[in-house]
């Protein structure tokens, strides 16, 4: 309907003064609509938060102004005013209508826009729908052994060497492949080297690793990353001043020792507190400058091989069997553990107002864990408590060891030329990249792309090599795709990994391991029997608890303790023997890519600050902790005859480094007993972790971004 007109001055006669407001006419909806949908459009377009903020705050204010419109002050009635007035705003009968729009009119056209709006969020939504679909195929990429060796020799520039193995078609295809592979992909020699050093160590074990500085050409032996970072500082000039008032002299850390006892008549180990402290700053600073030097000096392919000469051969001649309760101890630190247990040496957390109580190696992961600090985020009085504590343990231990754990009879001798015997197997150390490239053409038969590559002596040697080892040699393909695979984990974090079957080229989507051995255990026929005593069914595991379920009536959270410790026993030995198959199925090179949705549910939204303490606990299951730890849970060791009380979240640890064992190993009567604290311990934190770390008010776009 029309809105009433304005009354006329005239008619107001002395009262016209008090009316300082009027309706004013508006523009034709349609014209407003395209201009505010033009200035909405142009702010979404660059994406800019603030901009588009203003441009709505800029519409409501000219909504407004346009509907109300105030008017100067009415002092007299007089033509002039009136004939001074723009004729285009002057208002007639015959346009009255259209220029002043009705209350609905002014609705349906904020609704239009609205609508505009919406269209345009849900075309932006779409956009990001299709820009992440690229993004995942882009990732999702398998290589084989013609693009690892195409880009062997592209990286070399042998255009010729490619001519002679790709065609056209075939080389564009290749070239778009490694564009696509999701991450820079180094020199092979860096990427080969990276390899063979983590599968020497999987065998090689409490060996000195011998690198090759690429400044000096020095081999140097190292029993770990600090010994590297010195010889760095030695190129970078990187020194540590001396942590004694005006003495200015600059040294490396491994002269710090002998300098203070020679010119300063103090013991490194009896340094006063705050001597100490600034030591300990001092000694980071170092390895922290030289540490970004690291690939300069000492790049993965510097590394040459393992020592014959082990780090410490008197561990391993320990007598795993304690003397004193006949337990066997096979790892060599839990031994030093299980003797402090023996001698009830116990400490308190150097922490203030912390009552916990252990070895220094348990107080060492309990600050991380429940305090959330790292040694040296440690204070000046904190820092020497620690130190104190770990010299009077390794005292302690050190003068009582060897009266539970003495030394074997074996011959250590014979040891070493067996373990130096191993090492010099061509299969561990002569496999080189160029080997690799030989066996690929070898087998191939490609006679005239080898005289290309390689000289006459060169192909000789090659072939005796390839006639030695027979066909166990590392391939090129699984090198790029083993690097590819640790590059991408570094960038994406939490996504679900796509693996393709050599079999029957099914693509999996693997959270964890047990889901590729699962699909092992179909091809391999692998299959677990169901433990109720006359059924006798073999089904796949991820079958079997339904199977209990719907043929026997019985719940998987319901089986007494034998039923449940013959159901362990059955899954476990069905996926030791899955493992072993892993390469022939799922080789590093059946990789795919990662999948866009992640892993990890509803604790990524909650708040890292406790409500009780206002400590900031930013992982997951430290979280937990820190809520048994608020809460005074403690249960009973599961082993017979220990009186220990631990934190729930802490039992598997403790089985560990003072039982010697793995849940595996368990009994009937522990894995149950370990079951129902588990439960329970579940059941509490369920109820009670949100009143110590409650979800966020506000989450971030990013954690949505992948569900757009």
């Amino acid at each position: 309907m029309d809105l009433p007109s304005s009354p006329s001055n005239d008619s107001l006669g002395e009262d016209a003064s008090i009316y300082n407001y009027s309706f004013a006419p508006l523009r034709d909806p349609e014209l407003l609509l395209a201009d505010y949908a033009n200035e909405f459009f142009t702010a979404a377009k660059g994406k800019n938060a603030k901009k588009r903020e203003e441009v709505k705050k800029k519409r409501c204010a000219r909504l407004r102004a346009r509907s109300v419109v105030k008017k100067p002050d009415v002092v007299g009635v007089g033509d002039e005013e009136s004939s001074n007035e723009d004729p285009k705003q002057q208002s007639t009968p015959r346009n009255k209508r259209k220029q002043q729009s009705t209350p609905r009119e002014d609705a349906r056209t904020i609704t239009r826009i609205n609508k505009s709006k919406e269209a345009q969020e849900a075309n932006d939504r779409a956009d990001v729908r299709r820009k992440k679909k690229r993004v995942k195929d882009s990732r999702k990429v398998q290589l084989s052994s013609d693009q690892a060796v195409f880009y062997y020799f592209h990286e070399r520039k042998r255009s010729d060497v490619l001519d002679a193995l790709f065609n056209e078609d075939t080389r564009q295809e290749h070239v778009n492949k490694v564009k696509e592979v999701g991450c820079e992909m180094p020199s092979i020699m860096r990427m080969y080297a990276h390899w063979r050093r983590i599968e020497l160590k999987k065998t090689i074990k409490d060996a000195m690793e011998i690198w090759k500085c690429q400044a000096c050409k020095k081999e140097q032996k190292t029993s770990e990353q600090k010994d590297l970072l010195e010889h760095i500082g030695t190129h970078e000039r990187i020194c540590s001043p001396c942590v004694v008032e005006h003495c200015g002299r600059r040294m490396k850390p491994r002269y710090m020792r002998e300098h203070l006892k020679r010119f300063h008549a103090r013991q490194y180990d009896h340094l006063e507190k705050e001597l100490d402290y600034k030591l300990s700053r001092m000694l980071e600073s170092f390895y922290e400058k030289a540490r970004t030097q690291r690939n300069k000096y000492f790049p993965p392919e510097a590394f040459l091989r393992f020592d014959d000469k082990k780090i410490d051969n008197t561990q391993n001649l320990e007598d795993p069997k304690c003397r004193e309760c006949g337990q066997m101890v096979r790892v060599n630190t839990a031994r030093r553990a299980h003797v402090a247990q023996h001698l009830k040496l116990s400490y308190k957390c150097m922490i203030d107002d912390c009552e916990f109580r252990s070895n220094p190696m348990a107080i060492n992961r309990h600050v991380l864990q429940y305090h959330s600090k790292k040694v040296g985020q440690l204070t000046a009085g904190e820092l020497l408590d620690f130190k104190l504590i770990k010299d009077d343990f390794n005292k302690t231990i050190g003068d009582e060891f060897h009266k539970f754990f003495t030394c074997r009879n074996d011959n250590p001798v014979r040891k070493r030329v067996e373990a130096k015997d191993k090492r010099a197997s061509p299969n561990n150390l002569n496999i080189t990249p160029e080997l690799a490239i030989f066996y690929y053409l070898y087998e191939r038969k490609r006679q005239d792309v080898l005289e290309a590559i390689f000289d006459e002596e060169t192909r000789k040697k090659f072939a005796s090599k390839v006639e030695e080892m027979g066909i166990d040699i590392t391939s090129i393909l699984r090198t790029y795709a083993y690097w590819r695979r640790i590059e991408l984990k570094k960038t994406i974090k939490g996504g679900i990994e796509i693996w393709k079957c050599q079999l029957c080229e099914k693509e999996i989507k693997a959270t964890t391991v047990r889901d590729l051995i699962n699909h092992i255990g179909t091809h391999e026929g692998g299959s677990c029997s169901c433990i109720v005593a006359g059924c006798g069914k073999l089904m796949k595991p991820t079958s079997l608890r339904g199977h209990l379920k719907n043929i026997h009536a019985l719940h998987f959270d319901h089986l007494d303790k034998e039923q449940y410790h013959k159901l362990r026993r059955t899954l476990l030995s069905f996926y030791k023997k899955a493992r072993t198959q892993r390469n022939k199925y799922f080789p590093p090179e059946a990789f795919l890519g990662f999948d866009d949705k992640k892993i990890g549910g509803k604790t990524q939204f909650e708040d890292p600050k406790c409500r009780d303490c206002g400590q900031m606990v930013r992982v997951n299951t430290a979280r937990r902790y820190h809520v048994a730890q608020h809460l005074n849970l403690l249960c009973k060791c599961v082993v017979d005859g220990c009186e220990f009380r631990i934190n729930p979240r802490t039992v598997i640890a403790h089985l560990s480094t003072r039982h010697s064992k793995k849940v595996a190993q368990l009994t009937a009567e522990e894995l149950f007993e370990l079951r129902r604290i588990r439960a329970d311990f579940n059941k509490v934190m369920e109820r009670e972790l949100h009143k110590f770390f409650p979800y966020k008010e506000e989450i971030s776009e990013d954690h949505f971004g992948d569900f757009l």
